[in-house]
């Protein structure tokens, strides 16, 4: 069975940066999606922002991957995320991450299995810590 190569979509929108990941990703992949995103936030300056993840057409990545996926998601904070959301099709996906980064159980990420539950509750997080440090 032939593997889709590895594509990345990011934007920001409305203090939050939306992510879409398809395929296989490997170490080049992954620091090629690494690269992206931070050229994206570094342009925020600090400011906050949220972080919605569609991983739902991940297909699988290596050892190497998971671990820049790792140093992305304990760098984000440094950079102004303040809510988190992954959005995933099936449990083998989210079991790899929380197997190859155990630190997302500290980091409080959420996961949802529907993309617009969870936009809307990243919507009204993001809004709510925005209104509380205003």
């Amino acid at each position: 069975m032939q593997r889709n190569l590895s594509k990345s979509f990011i934007e920001y929108k409305n203090g939050i940066v939306v992510i879409e990941l398809r395929g296989v990703f490997n170490q080049q992949s992954a620091e090629d999606y690494q690269k992206a995103l931070f050229c994206l936030v570094m342009k925020l300056n600090y400011a906050p922002f949220a972080l919605l993840a569609d991983i739902s057409r991940v297909e699988g990545a290596t050892p190497e991957a998971f671990d820049i996926v790792k140093r992305i998601i304990n760098r984000l904070p440094e950079f102004g995320l303040v809510a988190k959301a992954y959005v995933y099709r099936g449990p083998v996906i989210k079991g790899m991450m929380f197997q190859r980064i155990p630190e997302l159980e500290q980091l409080e990420y959420s996961f949802f299995t529907d993309i617009e539950v969870a936009s809307d509750w990243l919507t009204k997080e993001y809004q709510r810590h925005i209104s509380s440090h205003s």
